[in-house]
C-alpha cells in the first residue's frame, strides 16, 4: 500500500516511532553505555585507592602518640608536634607512592585535627571544611568514605578510612586522585554519543518532513473548511485521504443537518405570533423572529449587539431578561406597556425562561411577548358593560338604602298633619334617618367622584404605625395587631390621609371578618417586580368563600347586616386613583391577606 494514502492513524504512529521512539532508544542506549563506562572506571579507581590506603594503614606500626614518646616531644608545641610527625611519616608515605605515583596519601590526626602528608612545612589546619566533615564522618561511622566531585570541583576522587590504633580510632587514612584527564575522556564519549543521537534525529525529522507537510496541508485544509461553514453552512469541504476523508465527511453530513434544523426552526419561528428572542450568557442577542422585530420595534440589524445598545438600561425587557441572566429570577406572563412608532399604547405579556445544553449547564436566556392589545380592549368593551349592569345594581342599591329612611320620615310626617305636634322622640328618629342619608351620599359622592389626590414623598412606615395604633387603641381588649415592618422602604408617591382611609377600611373589615376577636398581622416590604411599595394585612379569621370574592369591590356589596358596602368598593377606587393595585387572598378556615401595592415616589425611581 503507498505510504502517501495509508490512515492518519497510522501516518501518526510512523512520525512517533521516527522522531521519538528511535532517537530516544538510540539516546537510552548511548547514555546507558557511557554511565557504565564511567561507573566502571571511577570503580577501577576506587580499588586502587582502597589497596594503597590499606597499605599505607599497615606500614604505621603505631600511634602518633607513640611516635611523639619515643622523640620525646609530648609536651612539645603543635607545631612542633606536626613537623615531627611529618618528617617520621614521609618516608611511610613515599614508599607506598612509589608504587601509585599518581595517588595523594597521607594521615589525619584527630588530636592535632591536622593533615599528615609529610610536608614539613604544613602545621595548621590545611584542609577544606569538606574534607574536614570526611574526616570527622569516617571517624564517627568507623567506615570508609568516599567522595567523587565532578570537573567543576577539580575532579577529584577521594577516599578515607578510619586509622585505629590498639581498639582506638586515633584519625584516619586517606587517598586523592585526579580525575580530570579520567572525566574530559568521559566528555570525548559523550559527545560523540550526543553527535550520533543528533544525527539520527536529523536523519528521522528529514524521513517524516514531507509526512508532516501532507499532514499539515491536510489538516489546514479542513480547518480553513470549518472556519467556512461557521460563516456559510451550506459550504462543503473538500475530499480528503484516509481518516482524514472520513472527518470531512461527518462534517459536511452535520452541516447538511444543521442547514435543515436552522430552515425548520426559521419557519418556525416566522409562523409563530408571538415575539421570540434570546441572549447568550455575554448578554449578546443571539436569536430574534420577526414578530418580536415587529412588536418590539428592533432594527433589522440587531444580531450580535449588546443587550444595552438595543434596550436602555430603564426598559423592561432589558430589566427582565438581565434578572434572569444574573439573578435566575424569571417572570411568567407579566403585563407590560409599551408605546409604538405610531404613538398606540401596546398591552405585552412578558415570559422568560433560561436556556441550558444537554449537561444542564445554562447557556442564556430567552424571552417570549405576546401582544395582548387587542384583547384588553376587548376586556375593558366587557368591563364596560358589566359597569353599566352594576349601575343598574348600584341604582337598585341606593334606591333600597335611600327608602327606608325616606319611609321613617314619610310617616312621621303624616303623623305630624294628623297630631300637628312632633314628639321630641320622632324629631330624634327623623333626626337620625336624615344623617344616614347625608352619610349614604356622601360615601356615594366620594365613590363617583373621589376628592382630588394631594400627593406627595412620605414614609409608608410612620403612616402604617399611626393607623395601626389608632385602630389598636379604638379595639384594645378585642383585637391584637402585630406589626412586620421593613425598616428600610422607599418613599411612596401618596395622598396619606387617602392612603390612611384605605388602610382603615382593610382594618376594619379584617376586624369584621373576625367578629370583633383575633389578630392582625400587618407587614410592609419592597416589590421589586412591580416596583412597589407593598403592604399586606393578613388576619385570622374564617376566610371568604370563593363565590363571594369576585364582588368584595362592588359598591353596596355587603355581608354584614350593618354597613353601606362602599368601604372596600372606595378604597379599589383610591388605589386606582394613586396608580397602585389592592388585592385579596383568602382560603377558608386559614383567614385572608389583603395586598396594598403603592408607587414609589417619584425620586425614588
Amino acid at each position: 500500500m503507498n505510504f502517501q494514502k495509508r490512515g492518519f492513524k497510522n501516518q501518526i504512529l510512523v512520525l512517533i516511532a521516527l522522531l521519538l521512539v528511535l532517537p530516544i532508544l538510540l539516546a537510552g542506549y548511548m547514555l546507558n553505555i557511557i554511565h557504565h563506562t564511567q561507573l566502571s572506571m571511577i570503580e577501577t579507581q576506587k580499588n586502587k585507592m582502597s589497596k594503597a590506603m590499606e597499605l599505607l594503614d599497615t606500614s604505621l606500626t603505631i600511634s602518633f602518640d607513640e611516635i611523639l614518646i619515643k622523640s620525646n616531644a609530648t609536651q612539645a608545641p603543635r607545631r612542633e608536634k606536626v613537623k615531627l610527625l611529618n618528617r617520621q611519616l614521609k618516608p611511610l608515605i613515599l614508599k607506598i607512592k612509589e608504587n601509585y605515583p599518581e595517588l595523594e596519601l597521607g594521615f589525619y590526626s584527630r588530636d592535632l585535627d591536622v593533615i599528615l602528608d609529610g610536608d614539613e612545612n604544613s602545621y595548621g589546619e590545611n584542609f577544606s571544611k569538606r574534607r574536614k566533615r570526611a574526616f570527622v564522618e569516617t571517624i564517627t561511622t568507623s567506615k570508609p568514605v568516599v567522595e567523587t566531585l565532578g570537573l567543576s570541583e577539580g575532579g577529584q576522587l577521594e577516599m578515607y578510612r578510619p586509622l585505629v590504633r590498639h581498639g582506638e580510632t586515633i584519625g584516619a587514612v586517606w587517598a586523592t586522585e585526579n580525575l580530570s584527564v579520567l572525566y574530559r575522556r568521559l566528555d570525548r564519549v559523550q559527545r560523540d554519543a550526543y553527535l550520533v543521537i543528533a544525527m539520527g534525529l536529523l536523519l528521522g525529522l528529514g524521513g517524516a518532513f514531507a509526512l508532516i507537510r501532507n499532514l499539515v496541508a491536510a489538516v489546514n485544509q479542513v480547518k480553513t473548511g470549518v472556519q467556512l461553514l461557521e460563516k456559510d453552512l451550506t459550504y462543503i469541504l473538500p475530499p480528503a485521504t484516509g481518516e482524514l476523508g472520513e472527518i470531512t465527511e461527518a462534517i459536511n453530513h452535520l452541516a447538511t443537518k444543521l442547514v435543515n434544523v436552522q430552515n425548520y426552526n426559521e419557519i418556525i419561528l416566522a409562523s409563530i405570533d408571538d415575539g421570540i428572542l434570546a441572549i447568550d450568557l455575554q448578554a449578546v442577542l443571539i436569536g430574534v423572529n420577526a414578530a418580536a422585530k415587529r412588536i418590539l420595534g428592533l432594527p433589522e440589524d440587531c444580531l450580535d449587539k449588546p443587550l444595552g445598545e438595543i434596550f436602555p438600561s430603564g426598559s423592561p425587557f432589558y430589566t427582565y431578561l438581565t434578572m434572569a441572566l444574573h439573578d435566575n429570577r424569571l417572570v411568567k406572563d407579566q403585563e407590560v406597556l409599551l408605546s409604538s412608532e405610531e404613538g398606540k399604547t401596546l398591552h405585552l405579556l412578558i415570559s422568560t425562561n433560561v436556556m441550558t445544553n444537554i449537561r444542564g449547564e445554562i447557556i442564556g436566556v430567552v424571552l417570549t411577548c405576546r401582544d395582548i392589545t387587542e384583547r384588553v380592549h376587548l376586556e375593558e368593551q366587557i368591563r364596560r358593560q358589566e359597569r353599566l349592569a352594576s349601575l343598574g345594581k348600584l341604582v337598585a342599591g341606593v334606591a333600597h338604602e335611600i327608602r327606608n329612611p325616606l319611609t321613617s320620615i314619610s310617616g312621621y310626617i303624616q303623623f305630624w298633619q294628623k297630631n300637628s305636634t312632633p314628639s321630641p322622640r320622632s324629631l330624634s328618629i327623623i333626626h337620625r334617618e336624615i344623617n344616614r342619608l347625608n352619610t349614604i351620599v356622601d360615601k356615594l359622592l366620594h365613590f363617583a367622584r373621589p376628592a382630588r389626590a394631594i400627593l406627595g414623598a412620605h414614609d409608608i412606615n410612620l403612616l402604617v404605625n399611626r393607623v395601626t395604633q389608632f385602630f389598636q387603641d379604638a379595639h384594645d381588649s378585642e383585637i391584637k395587631i402585630i406589626r412586620e415592618l421593613t425598616e428600610v422602604l422607599p418613599l411612596v408617591w401618596i395622598d396619606p390621609s387617602q392612603i390612611e382611609q384605605v388602610l382603615y377600611n382593610v382594618l376594619y373589615n379584617a376586624a369584621q371578618a373576625m367578629s370583633g376577636r383575633g389578630i392582625i398581622v400587618v407587614c410592609t416590604e419592597f416589590d421589586a417586580v412591580k416596583n412597589m411599595v407593598l403592604i399586606k394585612v393578613k388576619d385570622s379569621g374564617g376566610g371568604i368563600p370563593p363565590e363571594i370574592m369576585p364582588h368584595l369591590f362592588d359598591p353596596f356589596f355587603t355581608t354584614k347586616p350593618k354597613g353601606v358596602g362602599l368601604g372596600l368598593a372606595i378604597a379599589y377606587e383610591i388605589m386606582r386613583a394613586h396608580g397602585g393595585e389592592i388585592e385579596l387572598e383568602s382560603q377558608l378556615g386559614q383567614g385572608t391577606t389583603c395586598k396594598i401595592y403603592i408607587p414609589v415616589a417619584k425620586e425614588e425611581v
